[in-house]
């Protein structure tokens, strides 16, 4: 059982790392570019945002 919360916890704090990023990257595009971009290029931090806002949600939810 205490494994099974290590691996969960780990996890988490990685997905929490992916939430951060998503949003720091989301923040610099937002703020720090000037030129227009192509939509492929915002899905890339959105993305990593809300996956791993998806399953910190999903993993707070369940336990």
């Amino acid at each position: 059982m205490t494994q099974r919360t290590r691996t969960r916890k780990a996890i988490s704090i990685i997905l929490g790392a992916l939430v951060g990023a998503g949003l720091l990257g989301f923040g610099y595009m937002q703020f720090h570019v000037v030129q227009p971009i192509s939509i492929k290029f915002w899905l890339i931090p959105i993305t990593v945002f809300a996956a791993g806002a998806a399953i910190l949600w999903d993993d707070s939810k369940s336990s």
